[in-house]
């Protein structure tokens, strides 16, 4: 398996280094299945690197697997080969492909442990593993994702029903499960997709590497404040909402700037670029960005309009980063604010509470400090990626103690 290739059939698959062998006291080889292969390095590099340290062979399979991931990857230890996937089609002849291909790399690499991530791969690497025969079983749900929001119509319906009759089946397939909020492990439980007994898990999101975000001075306020919003451009992340509550409290009279900063995005759920330029002017989109750090250093408060997430990643950064946010009440966002004292719960889908939000903030200008100095407290007890990850290793059954 090369960097860049696709695994397609068995004759596709290339021999990899140190096949599992019955040796007593071996570390167990785990594989990693990701739909983005930049989120193996973004959320998952300090898990691949505690499973490296301890000896553990690291097979990491993603789609599109392009030459700088695939180095930083390599760079932490890891073999890495790519897979074919159509992340956010609806076509069931490519995800039938995606699971024949992952059936193939577990077959000639023989994993002992196997873990996919965000719900296709969950999914359908879940399954390749059990036509396998691999020893545990242990998808995340990271988020439920458009499939499970209110408000999707006939179409959002049908494929709810879908979703939740394919975790059923490759939960069964599965022994344990990793959820990153209690909201989601509920939701699938009332919808009779969590089948009795199986081992569940909640960990606090990704986690958040305290030394690689440590907390910033604030900007100074001369120019006004920065409001940031980093995602990708679909509806469900509160796009719309974050440019109209710009445009009302611009219209207040607000004197404050407002950076939007994500990938554009395909599939039913897309914002439309078209429909971002009538923002122009009061939105600075920023397009993607690498520079994480230095944009949530720039910004005075965060904020996050989403429908509902497993755990958002940015939020967890932005605390880190000492910024107060503002985020819905919605499942895995409203566990990062403690209500004024580090930040804001709004309703989703709803541009005003969200304008009064900033509002409040373009008041209140002194509260900005204290309330960064409680996100970073926060973010220090409760989502520090070591924590994190001792956890990740006794949900997988990598260690004893969690």
């Amino acid at each position: 398996m090369s960097r860049g290739r696709s695994i397609e059939h068995a004759s596709d698959v290339a021999p990899l280094k140190g096949k599992r062998t019955a040796t007593a006291g071996r570390a167990p080889r785990v594989a990693l299945v990701a739909s983005y292969a930049p989120s193996l390095t973004l959320f998952r590099g300090p898990l691949i690197a505690e499973l490296v340290a301890r000896g553990h062979p690291v097979l990491c399979l993603a789609p599109d697997l392009d030459d700088p991931t695939f180095e930083a990857l390599k760079g932490l230890g890891a073999e890495c080969a790519a897979y074919p996937l159509d992340r956010t089609g609806l076509s069931p002849g490519a995800d039938l492909g995606a699971m024949r291909a992952l059936t193939c790399a577990f077959r000639d690499w023989r994993p002992d442990v196997v873990m996919g991530y965000t719900p296709k791969p969950a999914i359908y690497a879940s399954l390749a593993a059990r036509v396998a025969r691999v020893p545990r079983i242990v998808p995340m749900v990271t988020g439920l994702g458009y499939a499970f929001l209110d408000g999707g119509g006939a179409r959002g319906r049908l494929i709810g029903a879908l979703m939740k009759g394919l975790y059923r089946i490759a939960l069964s397939a599965s022994h344990g499960v990793i959820f990153h909020n209690r909201d989601d492990h509920r939701l699938l439980a009332q919808r009779g997709a969590l089948p009795r007994g199986l081992d569940v898990h909640i960990v606090a999101g990704s986690g958040v590497d305290l030394e690689a975000f440590p907390e910033a001075p604030l900007p100074p306020l001369g120019e006004g404040l920065v409001f940031l919003m980093i995602a990708r451009l679909v509806r469900y992340k509160g796009v719309r909402e974050y440019c109209e509550a710009a445009r009302r409290v611009r219209e207040r009279g607000g004197r404050a700037r407002f950076l939007l900063v994500g990938p554009p995005e395909t599939g039913p759920a897309r914002f439309p670029e078209s429909e971002l330029a009538r923002y122009a002017g009061v939105v600075d989109y920023l397009g993607p960005r690498d520079d994480i750090r230095a944009l949530l250093a720039g910004a005075h408060v965060y904020v996050l309009p989403s429908y509902g997430e497993g755990m958002p990643r940015t939020v967890l950064e932005a605390l880190a980063t000492g910024r107060p946010v503002i985020t819905t009440d919605a499942r895995g966002c409203r566990e990062t604010v403690d209500e004024r004292v580090n930040g804001i719960l709004v309703p989703k889908g709803e541009a005003e509470p969200l304008a009064d939000a900033m509002a409040w903030f373009l008041q209140r200008p002194d509260m900005i400090a204290s309330m960064g100095h409680a996100s970073r407290r926060k973010a220090e007890r409760r989502f520090d990626v070591r924590r994190i990850n001792r956890q990740m290793l006794a949900a997988l059954g990598l260690r004893k103690d969690g």
